[in-house]
């Protein structure tokens, strides 16, 4: 078993994540074999294989790593979810997609669901820790907040992808603008 903390352990997986994304940008997934990825990060396979199960367990890290580092502190520490952190979390996903497909090829659709699913599901985390933090609940059944937290994220993510593809990508302000009042009634009549 490899130790997580060993600062050799951490050095080496960080090889790897960098020569993994390096390769996303050059080469697109389907096309990228974990002999690439072992050659780039100057590691064997069985050095790879000891840190990853595959390189779809390297993507689904990569994705929630990056995704983390995004969520501003004011979110993280946000004990209400009002219109702000509401506005926070739309651009940020928005930016997240943006980037991720841009710097990323996704060159396959079951990829781009992997990934999508991933973020949809740590967005829905984040809105959820939002919704069950304080002394005063905003929703009081666990399921109900879970539930709530799901449709928020999906409603978020689903706009901040729509808008990718079909909207005016430098218009983040009319985003919002339409994705914040729809998303803030939502929780309202979900309370």
């Amino acid at each position: 078993m490899v130790n997580q903390r060993d600062p050799r352990v951490l050095r080496t997986r960080q090889l790897i994540r960098e020569a993994f994304r390096a390769l996303l940008q050059s080469k697109g997934f389907d096309s990228i074999t974990i002999n690439d990825i072992a050659q780039r990060a100057t590691i064997n396979r069985a050095t790879f294989y000891a840190h990853y199960e595959d390189k779809y367990a390297l993507l689904e890290e990569i994705t929630e790593q990056a995704f983390r580092e995004r969520i501003p502190e004011q979110v993280l520490d946000a004990r209400e979810f009002t219109a702000e952190i509401c506005d926070q979390l739309i651009l940020m996903t928005f930016n997240y997609i943006v980037d991720y497909y841009r710097i990323c090829r996704v060159d396959s659709k079951s990829i781009a669901t992997l990934v999508d699913d991933k973020i949809k599901k740590l967005l829905q985390q984040t809105i959820e820790n939002i919704l069950q933090k304080g002394d005063t609940h905003q929703i009081a059944d666990h399921r109900h907040a879970k539930i709530i937290s799901a449709m928020t994220g999906s409603a978020i993510y689903g706009a901040a992808h729509s808008w990718l593809t079909d909207g005016e990508n430098d218009r983040t302000d009319l985003l919002v603008g339409i994705v914040r009042p729809y998303v803030m009634t939502g929780l309202r009549c979900g309370k």
